[in-house]
């Protein structure tokens, strides 16, 4: 949500708007935000703009702070050897990209058994 100002905000866009959550929170702290400052919706809802639901972070610490709530979608994985394990999806292509003939739950287990990972999905429709 957007919105103009009177006097016009020193900030705004070409169209003269500027997100209302900013005007929210710079009336409620009475000073115009840094530009390292970023306004935050403390419950989550971006709908929510009163002013008990804003508050004023550092952009580090505002991103950090999602970066934590992020969970990150794991891929199952099973080894020929019978265990289970999950990677991060980048660290999956890089260990298929490292090992063409496939990847191991551990490098000791490697190392034992050439053999290839397979999904957890293709796990259960063996290929013939």
């Amino acid at each position: 949500m957007y919105c103009r100002t009177n006097p016009p905000h020193p900030k705004r866009n070409s169209k003269g708007l500027y997100p209302l959550h900013r005007v929210v929170l710079e009336n409620k702290l009475g000073r115009l935000l840094e530009t390292y400052e970023h306004a935050h919706h403390i419950d989550h809802n971006k709908d929510n703009n009163s002013p008990e639901n804003l508050e004023a972070l550092h952009v580090r610490k505002h991103t950090a702070q999602h970066q934590k709530e992020r969970k990150p979608d794991l891929i199952e994985c099973i080894c020929s050897c019978g265990k289970r394990f999950s990677v991060l999806p980048y660290e999956y292509r890089k260990r298929l990209k490292q090992n063409k003939t496939g990847m191991y739950c551990s490098r000791s287990c490697g190392a034992k058994h050439p053999h290839t990972l397979r999904r957890e999905a293709e796990s259960r429709h063996p290929v013939s």
